[in-house]
This record gives C-alpha cells, sequence and structure tokens, in this order.
C-alpha cells in the first residue's frame, strides 16, 4: 500500500506539473539614470588645499527579467554614458564614458525580494553592479500599504574604486506609503532611511590604507505589482577618516551622491 500511494502521489505531482501555468516571458525596463557625486578630500595633513571632484552623469540602461526557480534573474547592460557635468583636479577624458558601453551585471532576485550574487562581467563590471544594488530594494512582494520593518545588510566595498574592499554595514528602516501611477503602471511607494558604518583596509601605490567612516542616506522607489521599479532614487552621504601610511593625520574624505533612476517605455 505504502509504494502503491507513493506512485500515486508521484502522478499526482506530475500531473499537475504537465498542466501548470508555463514561465511569463522575460520582461526588458529601460532607464534613464542621472548620478550627481560631489566629493571633498581635506589634503591639510599633507600642507595641500582641499580637493573637490563634482561629477554629473547620464547613464542609459537596459534591465531583463526572466522568470528561474522561485525567483527571477536580472541582467543590466549600460546602453551609454555622458558627463553632463565635470569639475575635477584630474581631468576625465570622453573616452571613459564611451568605453561604458555593454558593461554589464547580473544577478537573481529572490522569491522573497533578496537580490542576490549580483555580478559584474570585465574590469568595469562593478559599475553596472552598483546599479543594479541600488535599482533593486530587499522588499518583501506581499509588503502592503502601512508596513514597516527594518533590517540589517553586510557587504563588501563602496565603489569600484580605492574602497572596492572595505567593509559596510547598513541598518535600513523601510515603509510603504501608498500607491502611485507611472506611465500607466500602479505602483507601490516604498521609502527608506539608512545609517552604515565603514572600516576596512585597501592597498594603494603608497602602502596599505586603512578606512574608517559612516554613512546616513534615503531612498525612494516605485515598484510595480510585479516587482519591477518604476522609479528610484537613493541618495548616499559619507563621512571617512584614510590612513595613509607615513602622514601624520588621518586624511578626511566627505562625498555625497544623489541616484535618480527614470523608467522609458
Amino acid at each position: 500500500m505504502q509504494v502503491r500511494s507513493v506512485l500515486a502521489a508521484a502522478g499526482l505531482v506530475a500531473g499537475l506539473a504537465a498542466f501548470s501555468a508555463p514561465l511569463a516571458p522575460p520582461v526588458t525596463q529601460r532607464y534613464k539614470v542621472t548620478e550627481t557625486a560631489h566629493s571633498v578630500v581635506d589634503l591639510s595633513a599633507v600642507g595641500q588645499p582641499e580637493q573637490v571632484t563634482h561629477l554629473v552623469t547620464s547613464y542609459w540602461i537596459t534591465v531583463t527579467a526572466a522568470d528561474s526557480a522561485g525567483g527571477r534573474t536580472l541582467k543590466l547592460v549600460i546602453d551609454s554614458a555622458r558627463g553632463d557635468s565635470i569639475v575635477s583636479a584630474q581631468p576625465v577624458p570622453p573616452e571613459v564614458f564611451d568605453s561604458a558601453r555593454g558593461i554589464t551585471a547580473t544577478g537573481w532576485l529572490s522569491g522573497a525580494g533578496v537580490l542576490e550574487n549580483p555580478t559584474g562581467i570585465g574590469e568595469r563590471g562593478i559599475q553596472a553592479v552598483n546599479l543594479l544594488k541600488a535599482l533593486y530594494p530587499k522588499v518583501k512582494p506581499q509588503a502592503k500599504n502601512g508596513d514597516k520593518w527594518t533590517d540589517t545588510t553586510e557587504s563588501t566595498g563602496l565603489d569600484g574604486g580605492m574602497f572596492g574592499n572595505v567593509q559596510v554595514r547598513r541598518v535600513t528602516n523601510w515603509a510603504v506609503n501608498g500607491e502611485e501611477t507611472i506611465n500607466g503602471a500602479k505602483a507601490r511607494k516604498v521609502d527608506a532611511a539608512f545609517s552604515q558604518s565603514i572600516s576596512g583596509q585597501t592597498e594603494s601605490g603608497q602602502g596599505t590604507m586603512s578606512v574608517d567612516g559612516t554613512g546616513t542616506g534615503t531612498a525612494s522607489y516605485a515598484l510595480a505589482a510585479d516587482g519591477r521599479p518604476l522609479r528610484a532614487t537613493v541618495v548616499l552621504n559619507l563621512q571617512l577618516a584614510v590612513v595613509v601610511p607615513q602622514v601624520p593625520e588621518p586624511i578626511p574624505v566627505n562625498t555625497a551622491t544623489n541616484t535618480v533612476f527614470t523608467s522609458i517605455r
């Protein structure tokens, strides 16, 4: 009887699988991304003036999502990039933006709304990874208006540059604050405020440097019923202290970044 019951159950599962709904076709969404980054490096410890950098960059990206194993695979490709405004002690040649074309990142969005294994392709893949991580917040699909929650995440790296190996611990307070309509589609409004700590070491031409600091920020999203972001704004402010070998005092580094994603039909 037990064997017969097992065979019957297996047959029922197979029959249900045969008549289950097919996977939905991949969904492609394009965005324009405007990123404003402002940084001030206080070089008074080495007898030099402040170094100020202000960059406004526009990206056009394509994100493709496909159903997979209880979640969705994601692929982000930078289609093009442009420097809109550049104030920097170090010149930024146009080819830096031209070469961004085709930079790609992939990841998997779990059924719980968590972006897992974001991976960049190539030496500059971290640029696409950072965009993918900013675009897909950690939001439960069933979260409804009025819900609030807090989560803690730990990650490695602030960007693809000198701070790529430091440890970041972030505590985020989330809230779903109603609905809005974007391009004819209803979307949940999800807002966040977060604080984070940064610490670690990184290598440079001058030797091993240590980095410590804090950060605060906010984020706002409009998420379609299928979880697809239709709008996103992420603001991050960092206050860092960088200890450089043979420099008598830590070097303060303050940065402010504002990233806006606008969906394009």
